[in-house]
């Protein structure tokens, strides 16, 4: 059964995990010496994951993120990851730029079940 399938707290304590999956490895980034060259980035995104774990905590939905807004946080963690792929001075640490891209995808695709179920729920 796919995730569209399953009940609304389901979906929101996945939201929940998504959200700790991906601030855990940013704020990790933000630490780390070896992706310094990126902080000021990495810092900025981290402010923004967080306040949108915020203010899903006191809502519940994640529908008060903009479609293009989510997908700009998305391509800029994508672009820091491509950016440390390869850097030879990583080293295990270089698997957290690659964690955040698979979380904020994850929360996308949470999101987007959250925004149809409100549709469908809408037109009944």
């Amino acid at each position: 059964m796919g995730k569209n399938g399953f009940d609304d707290s389901y979906i929101r304590g996945k939201i929940d995990i998504a959200f700790a999956r991906l601030i855990g490895p940013l704020a990790i980034m933000n630490e780390l010496k070896s992706y310094e060259s990126s902080h000021e980035e990495i810092h900025n995104l981290l402010d923004i994951v967080i306040k949108w774990g915020a203010k899903f905590q006191s809502v519940q939905n994640l529908a008060f993120i903009k479609s293009d807004e989510i997908l700009a946080v998305y391509n800029r963690l994508d672009a820091l990851k491509d950016k440390f792929l390869f850097d030879a001075n990583l080293g295990l640490e270089n698997e957290l730029s690659d964690e955040v891209v698979i979380w904020i995808y994850e929360l996308m695709e949470l999101r987007k079940i959250q925004i149809e179920r409100e549709l469908k729920n809408q037109q009944l």
